[in-house]
């Protein structure tokens, strides 16, 4: 059986280097999936040049393309955002906002919007 890959993308409103509690906590859950054979990535998305959209692709500059790559590549996708007067962050918005290119892409004409996948 091949192992599982992770990504867990990281909606701080943080940039790296800076400490961040959903990056902390995104790296907890990829250690405890490594114990399972899961090899894991950390996408801090805001040090990304993610335009804002509904499209996989808003042009020149964008940097969603390589990112959502790296997303549709993997098994397990994790999403990590602080919570901001009870709501995601504003990254996490545009993270779930750019994924909606990906809901409205079925597999089959009988598919659901953002229904499971398999390869």
């Amino acid at each position: 059986m091949a192992s599982l890959t992770a990504v867990a993308l990281v909606c701080s409103l943080k940039s790296s280097p800076a400490g961040s509690s959903s990056d902390l906590l995104a790296r907890q859950v990829l250690d405890e999936l490594a114990e399972h054979d899961v090899t894991g990535e950390v996408i801090r998305v805001v040090d990304h040049d993610i335009r804002p959209g509904v499209s996989a692709d808003e042009g020149d500059g964008d940097e969603w393309p390589a990112v959502r790559a790296r997303v549709t590549g993997a098994d397990i996708l994790l999403f990590a955002t602080p919570t901001w007067v009870g709501h995601m962050s504003s990254v996490a918005q545009r993270v779930l906002e750019r994924l909606d290119a990906e809901c409205r892409k079925p597999t089959t004409p009988d598919d659901p919007p953002c229904s499971a996948r398999s390869p």
